[in-house]
């Protein structure tokens, strides 16, 4: 059998948490139109007959602002060298920047990896324009060992990736049982969900702001309700108003839709309340972004 571990990377917002969910066909990546959705490495495993592959869908690398960023870009940039092979995403509907430069150059450190280009949202592509993506990228980026095309949204040439990628793994063992496809730990599952509700429907100035953090969890009896207290943390006090909404109405909707999902995910019916708090700069504080569960050397 073969197996081994992929790392999804690129800048900001180009399709890889889309990308990873549609491989893994399962949602093991919160997703939304927010740049630096990703705050963490996350695992997605795909199991065939003869072949596990263990993708990890790293936060977009940028230069960052705070300590939260530097956690961030450093998480994935550490990944880089400790896989079997490298996808560097790339949206094909916008030009070759300085942020996939920096990337590139990040990636170049991974000397021995297998590096290979994706160029996404080819559904929105004339192949000329595809054609057009493949020169720009080895002109302004570089050589790959191979730049593959493919649409994150609808799972075109997803099969095709797979196959591809199966040249590059080396004879091994299964790492993950047969049914398993990711290693989230359910407590995060249940944050994630909750941030991506917040990123969808807030406005622009909360999505960065904001971290989450299970305070309690009251295990009830034998088909009873369990309970998930959480702490949401943002910066200002102006944003707390923008979340919980008039008549708490945002908020209501946020963990309304929140618990559903959740429900779906762990097969039973739960409460979840939510609290909102202020922290001031939390993303520049160290101490609170360990409380919190960012791993910060």
């Amino acid at each position: 059998m073969k197996s081994g571990f992929i790392a999804l990377s690129g800048r900001p917002n180009v399709g890889k948490s889309t990308l990873i969910n549609k491989l893994v066909k399962e949602k093991v990546a919160i997703t939304s139109s927010k740049p630096q959705t990703t705050r963490e490495n996350i695992k997605g495993i795909v199991t065939k007959k003869d072949v596990q592959y263990i993708f990890i869908d790293t936060p977009g690398i940028h230069k960052p602002q705070h300590i939260l960023g530097e956690f961030m870009t450093n998480s994935a940039i550490k990944v880089l060298k400790e896989v079997e092979v490298i996808l560097m995403v790339l949206d094909g509907k916008k030009s070759i920047g300085t942020g996939d430069k920096f990337v590139y150059d990040k990636i170049k450190e991974a000397a021995n990896v297998p590096k290979i280009a994706i160029i996404n949202k080819i559904d929105e592509m004339t192949d000329e324009e595809i054609e057009e993506k493949k020169i720009e990228i080895e002109s302004e980026l570089g050589k790959f060992h191979e730049i593959l095309t493919i649409s994150a949204k609808y799972g075109i040439n997803t099969e095709e990736l797979l196959k591809r990628l199966k040249k590059y793994l080396q004879e091994g063992y299964m790492y993950y049982p047969e049914d398993m496809y990711t290693d989230m730990p359910m407590y995060k599952v249940i944050t994630e969900t909750v941030r991506e509700k917040i990123l969808w429907y807030t406005r622009d100035e909360i999505p960065h702001s904001v971290a989450l953090e299970i305070i309690n969890v009251e295990k009830r009896a034998k088909d009873a309700k369990n309970r998930y207290d959480i702490n949401i943390y943002l910066e200002r006090d102006s944003q707390k108003g923008i979340l919980i909404g008039k008549n708490g109405q945002m908020l209501k909707k946020i963990g309304s839709e929140a618990r559903v999902e959740i429900e779906k995910i762990l097969g039973e019916e739960i409460y979840l309340n939510l609290w909102v708090k202020v922290k001031d700069k939390w993303r520049k504080k160290k101490p609170f972004l360990k409380d919190i569960g960012y791993v910060i050397e």
